[in-house]
């Protein structure tokens, strides 16, 4: 591969876990009480712990997210939030697994859909996630992108952030056909 497709992937590895971090927090926050319920009820949490651990993953994937987005503008600061997000991210599918494989019937609210059950196309998203997030650092530049190409990649990461948030659906509507 060469070097620009690599800083290309780069690139586009990081928009796409900016945008899933931001769409996590919005989903979280559309139906917080919901959201604050689940960390109790399928994940265990007493209430009071709830009520402090959901503000604080909601901040958190917030500020990631904005700390991605923001990455063209302070070069060469891109390998800590993608640490501290697949350390958040690794935590999270960990966590996500070991409850579904425990529990009967565990309920996240990753996006907002709290009433669903997860699914294992759920955990495949996940998983899925964690690996866009180690990609980065397997091919990680830290060159710049000119604008028109920093465009595309966020353009293929906006893409590629859709089809995985809505990979279970999609799974569900392709294996009915």
């Amino acid at each position: 591969m060469g070097p620009s497709l690599a800083v290309l992937l780069s690139h586009t590895a990081r928009y796409v876990i900016a945008l899933l971090l931001l769409a996590a927090s919005v989903g979280k926050l559309r139906s917080y009480a919901d959201f604050r319920g689940n960390l109790a009820t399928s994940f265990g949490l007493q209430p009071g712990i709830a009520t402090l651990a959901a503000p604080a993953l909601v901040a958190a994937e917030l500020l990631l997210a904005g700390w991605l987005l923001a990455g063209p503008l302070l070069p060469g600061s891109a390998h800590l939030p993608m640490l501290l997000s697949l350390l958040l991210l690794g935590t999270l599918t960990g966590v996500l697994c070991y409850r579904y494989f425990t529990q009967s019937v565990v309920r996240c609210s990753c996006f907002g859909e709290a009433a669903r059950p997860v699914s294992h196309y759920d955990l495949l998203r996940n998983v899925l996630v964690v690996g866009i997030n180690l990609g980065y650092f397997a091919l990680a530049r830290e060159a710049v992108l000119p604008a028109s190409t920093a465009l595309l990649a966020a353009g293929l990461a906006s893409i590629v952030c859709v089809a995985t948030i809505s990979l279970h659906d999609i799974a569900t509507l392709a294996k009915a056909h």
